[in-house]
């Protein structure tokens, strides 16, 4: 569990390694099973908590779509949506750690990606949320 808290105080490394890209509005550390962990500073926690469940939901679907791009046995790394005003980036940190990111219609995608992916390479391990046990404590 401390190690949860931990992450729970480190909204700064999102803020500075995601947010600093033009055009992006939120970033949000969560576990796999839709556990809001990290936020940005901006980030509401209702919110926060709301879009961990979500994008747990996403993932699940997106990883369930890998026979759709003849992947059967591929592992899910990303997931991008487009709205019309808005991105919502997804990727892996680790099996049971995602991170979200939100951004406006103006972003460089590829930046938020890069930026995505730098922060998972640098920092995933410090990132990695630890697997809880069936009776949601962590170990």
């Amino acid at each position: 569990m401390k190690r949860i808290s931990r992450l729970a105080e480190l909204g700064w490394v999102l803020d500075e390694h995601i947010l600093s890209v033009p055009h992006t509005l939120h970033a949000l550390l969560l576990s796999a099973d839709g556990l809001a962990v990290t936020l940005s500073g901006d980030l509401d926690r209702a919110v926060a908590d709301r879009m961990a469940a979500t994008v747990s939901g996403m993932q699940s679907l997106s990883q369930a779509a890998t026979e759709f791009a003849d992947g059967e046995d591929d592992v899910w790394e990303l997931t991008m949506m487009k709205y019309r005003g808005s991105f919502i980036f997804v990727c892996a940190v680790d099996p049971v750690t995602y991170l979200a990111v939100s951004a406006s219609k103006d972003v460089d995608v590829e930046a938020v990606g890069f930026a995505m992916e730098k922060m998972t390479d640098r920092l995933g391990h410090e990132l990695a949320i630890p697997a809880r046990s069936a009776g949601g404590a962590s170990s």
